[in-house]
């Protein structure tokens, strides 16, 4: 009895069984990345303790470094900010018994294989927990690009990769920077080129290649994102981190191959307009003070995924 294929099926259930399908490979993705996040601590020990006594304004960390907040009156000046950015982040590191640990240079993947094949520390040998809201997010992002690619017959299996590795690390990414107000190294740097290969072949590889307009939207896109927030930190060092610059490449990568170079701009301004309405509101429900640092890196990531699934310039 033959097999019915795909093409067969009907719509709904075809739909229905790429997203939970996905869903439950994110699930499982999450699992596994989640377990990077107890990796990472603050910049210094007293990262919060000193960006509440020298800021005074409502701003994003996302630093690979010291949180920060936007200085106000009597606020943290830039020399005490660059002071702060040459002490550097600390290494990732066992949260049991506090031992560095090697990450690969190509993939934001611990080096040893004790920890990527059973979770544990190579030096004690400690089980590390996976953070519970990673595989969460990943899931509910896998399966949203899942339906996104069934929608739109446009979309290629390279292009769909590119976008589960966006989901995949933009998920550690936000928990990260929420939990420690830092965007480190180890994750995004590899980000960069595995995102480049898949990009590279949805633009230049059937079906949806050769395209080489789209590829060089993409590198304006992540050249014009680039120099925006980099202008925005020389401006204002105090009131955004080098890591949200750090990150900014990959975003207008992305939003630009999705959207173009005004389709990635539109997305920043999406980043800083949800950034504000969402501080706002904690300030008004006194779940914030204008003296706590509050992360924009998740802003971003989120932004740039809404423009990639939906495939244009998010404009009113």
């Amino acid at each position: 009895m033959p097999t019915p294929s795909a093409a067969a099926m009907p719509p709904q259930l075809w739909t229905s069984a790429v997203v939970i399908s996905l869903a439950l490979l994110g699930l499982a993705v999450g699992r596994l990345s989640g377990r990077l996040v107890p990796l990472f601590g603050p910049a210094r020990p007293d990262a919060r303790t000193a960006a509440n006594t020298h800021s005074s304004g409502l701003g994003s960390s996302g630093r690979d470094g010291p949180a920060a907040a936007l200085p106000g009156p009597g606020g943290c000046d830039a020399v005490c900010d660059r002071e702060d950015d040459d002490e550097g982040p600390p290494p990732p590191r066992c949260p049991h018994c506090r031992a560095e640990l090697v990450f690969l240079r190509r993939l934001p993947a611990v080096a040893a294989r004790a920890f990527h094949r059973r979770g544990t520390c190579p030096h004690c040998e400690q089980a590390v927990r996976s953070h519970p809201a990673v595989s969460a997010i990943t899931a509910l992002l896998f399966a949203a690009v899942g339906l996104a690619a069934v929608r739109q017959p446009e979309w290629d299996v390279f292009g769909t990769l590119a976008c589960l590795w966006l989901a995949a690390v933009g998920a550690v990414l936000s928990v990260v920077d929420v939990r420690v107000m830092r965007l480190p190294d180890a994750v995004v740097a590899p980000s960069y080129p595995v995102a480049a290969l898949l990009l590279a072949g949805s633009v230049l590889l059937p079906p949806g290649g050769p395209d080489p307009g789209r590829g060089a939207d993409a590198l304006v896109a992540m050249v014009l994102v680039t120099l925006l927030y980099w202008l925005l930190w020389r401006v204002q060092p105090g009131g955004l981190g080098f890591g949200d610059v750090k990150l900014s490449g990959l975003t207008g990568l992305y939003a630009g191959w999705a959207a173009g170079p005004v389709g990635a701009l539109v997305s920043v301004f999406w980043a800083f307009a949800a950034f504000s309405a969402v501080g706002l509101v904690l300030l008004a429900l006194r779940r914030l003070t204008r003296r706590d640092p509050f992360p924009l890196g998740p802003f971003m990531l989120a932004a740039t995924l809404a423009t990639v699934l939906a495939g244009q310039p998010l404009l009113p």
